[in-house]
């Protein structure tokens, strides 16, 4: 819905259109376009002079709220259009942070505008928490490049209703629930000791942690929720392919698609991002039904057996949850995608850490010393 004063300038224009003499004479003509000119800018000011920037002086012109200023959210306006894109490049983390701290009262929420779309942001705890643990917050907006990876079809960003309970009650019980973990310490145990060993082996000379953690998780997802054993310190076809497929879809979901928050450039595709989304899928489903249809034929050859991985779970309640093929893939990819780079980042941070904090590693160590003399591992 537009504003109050955006539909004021159609009406203006409106009206100048009915008048036969202003499409005969260039110096009216002129006129006119300055007028509008003017008009627009005014209007471009008014959305941008609210806490927040353009996007959300938008929302409260659009309602007629005038009178909730005093109430709306503190936060940088950013630019005339644009807003608040600037602080989306680079480290935006740290930039939030620095934004927050420069806009008093910021920090426990801040609002700002990514061109016209609406943001908030906390940097306080509590709110944190309130906003993760509320209903309200439950959908999580899907994006051009979410939908275009099938995320929209999984746990992370399937719109709250009975399918998103579904896939999480599936979850819940198989895949995350205290027994499935517990069955899976001792494969956890030889991937931890075979990322171990790869780290000795190259205590010569530098090495970059993540590739070894992430080549770790990756490992870990494909046998606890596929059933696929790799040997760390063998670089298969699969696996490279495996790694070029999520490094690119951490890519495209990282990049700032300027046609999220720029309607009228959705259309255009000026990034690719929407032609490597499409590309990407493209070698996820080959890759991925490829597993299913391997189960499929095993499960065929023995019908009774019990299900051995995530795999079997969800295709032995594909009837009775009403899960499609494309539903099994999304949910399957998003196993791959988010367990693989998500974790590695949380060890090598939690790493970094120990280096950082020398009584930590003390406490560490001594913890150690300590388990491995009382089980004699």
């Amino acid at each position: 819905m537009g504003s109050k004063a955006d539909n004021g300038w159609f009406v203006l224009l409106s009206v100048a259109a009915k008048c036969g003499e202003l499409s005969t004479d260039p110096a009216h003509l002129l006129s006119l376009a300055v007028v509008v000119a003017v008009c627009w800018l005014a209007t471009l000011l008014l959305h941008w002079a609210i806490p927040g920037g353009p996007a959300w002086g938008r929302y409260w012109w659009s309602r007629r709220r005038l009178w909730g200023f005093g109430h709306a959210i503190p936060g940088p306006r950013g630019l005339l259009v644009v807003g608040g894109m600037g602080l989306m490049s680079g480290l935006a983390h740290r930039k939030l942070a620095a934004a927050a701290d420069a806009v008093p009262g910021s920090r426990r929420l801040m609002a700002f505008s990514l061109c016209d779309t609406r943001v908030v942001v906390t940097c306080d705890p509590d709110v944190a928490r309130d906003i993760l643990n509320s209903p309200d917050f439950a959908d999580r907006p899907a994006n051009e490049t979410a939908y275009g990876l099938l995320f929209d079809r999984s746990i992370g960003f399937a719109p709250y209703g009975a399918y998103w309970r579904a896939l999480r009650r599936i979850a819940a019980i198989h895949l995350f629930s205290a027994k499935q973990i517990s069955a899976f310490a001792s494969h956890r145990a030889e991937i931890a000791a075979q990322m171990v060993r790869a780290l000795d082996d190259l205590v010569s000379r530098p090495v970059q942690v993540r590739s070894i953690v992430k080549q770790a998780s990756l490992n870990h997802v494909m046998w606890f929720v596929f059933g696929k054993q790799y040997e760390l310190e063998q670089d298969t076809e699969e696996m490279r392919e495996l790694r070029s497929m999520v490094e690119e879809g951490y890519e495209l979901l990282g990049k700032l698609n300027w046609s999220d928050h720029l309607p009228m450039l959705a259309g255009l595709d000026l990034q690719r991002i929407r032609h490597r989304c499409s590309a990407l899928v493209r070698r996820v489903d080959r890759f991925v039904t490829g597993i299913i249809e391997e189960h499929r034929a095993r499960r065929a050859r023995d019908p009774e057996a019990a299900p051995r991985d995530f795999v079997d779970v969800l295709l032995s309640l594909q009837v009775s949850d009403r899960l499609s093929d494309p539903d099994i893939v999304a949910v399957l990819w998003e196993m791959i995608f988010r367990g693989t780079d998500t974790v590695a980042v949380l060890v090598e941070w939690v790493l970094a850490r120990l280096v950082m904090h020398k009584d930590v590693q003390a406490r560490c160590t001594r913890s150690w010393t300590s388990w491995w003399a009382e089980t004699g591992r």
